[in-house]
């Protein structure tokens, strides 16, 4: 698993470079540790969790540079920015098409991988969008929430009451 990992961070790192150089973008220390981070993590994190991870590793870092660099990556390509009930953007560096749990109580994001819902037929939204991507999100409790009884916050439409 940690070889795999490894693995995918090596890619992604390669990939930054050869997309900043193609956009005449600096390679910089700032951009290679946040995307590092991102990569080698699971938790979809927010802008603010990566700023906390690094802010000791790389002087003088600001929490708007974190920000402004992982609008770059989404515009590159590199990573996808996740919405969720909160409107907390949160980052994944796997850029493979696939889908996400969302826990209404810890606000935890899985990834879900899917095949049926990779096939899903576009649908013809009219003259006015032209729909070029899409993924499912999928809301309800978590393991670790039902455990601790997170169950009895639900209502009958699937709300946190």
């Amino acid at each position: 698993m940690c070889e795999q990992r490894d693995k995918f961070i090596s890619e992604k790192l390669s990939l930054m470079e050869e997309r900043c150089r193609r956009n005449k973008l600096s390679l910089t220390v700032q951009r290679r540790a946040i995307l590092e981070n991102l990569a080698s993590r699971s938790d979809h994190p927010t802008a603010d969790q990566i700023y906390a991870a690094i802010q000791g590793k790389i002087t003088g870092i600001s929490r708007t540079t974190v920000y402004r660099v992982l609008e770059t990556f989404v515009q590159l390509g590199l990573a996808q920015k996740i919405s969720n009930p909160e409107a907390k953007a949160r980052f994944d560096a796997d850029t493979r098409r696939h889908h996400h749990a969302i826990c209404v109580n810890c606000e935890e994001v899985i990834d879900v991988h899917a095949p049926d819902l990779d096939s899903i037929a576009i649908p013809d939204v009219g003259q006015a969008f032209q729909v070029t991507d899409y993924s499912v999100n999928f809301t309800g409790i978590c393991r670790n929430c039902l455990a601790k009884g997170g169950a009895a916050h639900i209502t009958e439409r699937g709300v946190v009451s």
